[in-house]
């Protein structure tokens, strides 16, 4: 694959064995905790939002099941309408 300058792109390559820790540049430890740090808060920002809109997550959930109760109730007494009044037309 070529990147956007013409050179040609090297393959990612592959570790094959543990590197110690002694031996990655501080830079990139710290960059490493950095991304870390920000993944825990993102995380920990999604659970909160979560908690905090399951009161209405349960009341939506709540009204959706009952609406479709309420609603296949109407249509079932509308077909045994249907069918009781089908004798009556016949005669």
């Amino acid at each position: 694959m070529d990147s956007p300058s013409g050179a040609a792109s090297a393959a990612i390559p592959v570790l094959t064995h543990v590197v110690p820790t002694s031996d990655i540049p501080a830079a990139v430890l710290v960059a490493l905790d950095a991304r870390m740090a920000e993944k825990a808060s993102v995380l920990a920002l999604s659970a909160e939002l979560m908690q905090n809109l399951r009161p209405e997550l349960d009341r939506m959930a709540s009204e959706l099941v009952q609406r479709s109760v309420e609603g296949m109730w109407a249509k079932r007494a509308e077909i045994y309408k249907n069918i009781s009044r089908s004798p009556d037309e016949d005669r």
